[in-house]
């Protein structure tokens, strides 16, 4: 057991900014000059626009590694919350589950060619209105719903997209990763019917969940190549398929089981998966939550010089256990060790917000948390709350 250094340069460059910051308020006060917002979605016209201007939200972006003008976009989508299911008419009930509307959100796919000043959109293969090869191929055409998008960029091009899929009121649901490749081989096409250059893959199942486990919240984050491994995808293009290989980085999920052993009894867990083949498949999940009764909320964070995973998430109170922020930490992303409580936070009151003074709030960078319901980052935030309560950050085993 030994004091993970990493931890100890973040402390103090979080010290630093607190410094430089107090010596040059102009230059913090000048800050970000925010341009004109743009709409992601494009018209009102289906399936590339929304024709009952629907809402969009929670949404997760990321920029092609070849070739910085071309985004990746995802976000809950509603609209096909006005669609009726195949071969349903809108005023049929029979065909829906009991006491349900026919009608689900699902995920919408968003992209930009030009740094973001104008989007194309499209729904993610597989929604229940899908009749394309894509769609009717998806692993999930099965599921009514899906939610929780991640996005992220791997090498040459490769974007990872994460989300959940499920039928509402069951625990029939899946973690999945999409995969999408930038050729980089056009700056025009329709996106609608597949002609634009960020093209669709694939969809592989990550964790499926039972009878009594619902998966939730998951995040994908991806690792730089350390070593000489490759993966070789089919790429589909016009008809025909184009084969790109591109150094393999490892790739992690993690993601919040939720079961209810028994009535009124709720307990949550987060499970990490890896990928070393860029996605095409993962290993068995490995439970990093232990002994921590109620948790979710993760997000992952990979130390660009030594790859090492951090696992940060939300524990929710118990009797036993104190509502905080605990991470682990792995060589490699099977084995993690026990969570450490870094930050205990307040009682939750919703009517009495307070932000923490700025020292608090740029004291780590690794570390700062934002504390809004259960969600997090490990990028650097503002920290909500009246008080912080900061832990050395021991990993054992490390």
């Amino acid at each position: 057991m030994f004091e993970f250094e990493g931890a100890r340069k973040s402390l103090l460059l979080g010290m630093s900014l607190v410094v430089g910051l107090a010596c040059a308020p102009a230059a913090w006060a000048q800050g970000p000059t925010p341009g004109q917002n743009v709409n992601m979605v494009s018209g009102t016209q289906w399936p590339g626009g929304d024709p009952f201007l629907q809402r969009q939200n929670e949404p997760s972006i990321a920029v092609s590694s070849r070739n910085p003008q071309h985004l990746l976009a995802g976000a809950n989508d509603y609209r096909t919350v006005d669609l009726p299911y195949p071969d349903v008419s809108s005023d049929d009930n029979t065909a829906c589950p009991p006491n349900q509307k026919c009608a689900e959100p699902w995920l919408g796919v968003f992209k930009s060619r030009d740094g973001g000043e104008t989007w194309q959109s499209i729904l993610l293969p597989g929604y229940p209105q899908d009749v394309s090869p894509e769609g009717r191929g998806s692993p999930l055409k099965r599921f009514t719903t899906a939610s929780d998008p991640v996005v992220r960029a791997g090498t040459n091009g490769l974007f990872y997209f994460n989300g959940i899929a499920f039928n509402r009121g069951t625990n029939n649901g899946v973690v999945f990763v999409a995969r999408f490749m930038d050729l980089n081989n056009k700056e025009n096409g329709d996106v609608t019917q597949g002609r634009d250059s960020v093209r669709y893959v694939d969809t592989i199942p990550v964790a499926s969940g039972t009878a009594t486990q619902f998966l939730d919240k998951p995040v994908v984050a991806v690792d730089v190549p350390r070593g000489s491994n490759t993966c070789t995808l089919h790429v589909p293009e016009d008809g025909t398929t184009v084969l790109q290989t591109v150094p393999a980085g490892n790739v992690y999920v993690a993601y919040t089981s939720v079961s209810n052993p028994s009535p009124g009894v709720f307990l949550s867990q987060i499970y990490l998966t890896r990928s070393t083949d860029c996605g095409a498949t993962w290993s068995s999940p490995s439970l990093i939550s232990r002994s921590y009764a109620k948790s979710q909320g993760a997000t992952i964070q990979i130390d660009p010089e030594t790859g090492i995973i951090f696992v940060a998430w939300r524990v929710l109170a118990t009797n036993s256990q104190p509502d905080s922020i605990v991470v682990a930490a792995s060589l490699d992303g099977l084995t993690f060790t026990p969570g450490i409580p870094i930050v205990t936070l307040p009682a939750f009151n919703p009517f009495r917000l307070q932000r923490a003074p700025l020292s608090e709030q740029l004291l780590s960078p690794l570390w700062q948390w934002e504390t809004v319901a259960s969600h997090g980052s490990l990028a650097p935030s503002t920290l909500l709350g009246p008080s912080v309560e900061w832990a050395p950050v021991v990993m054992p085993g490390l």
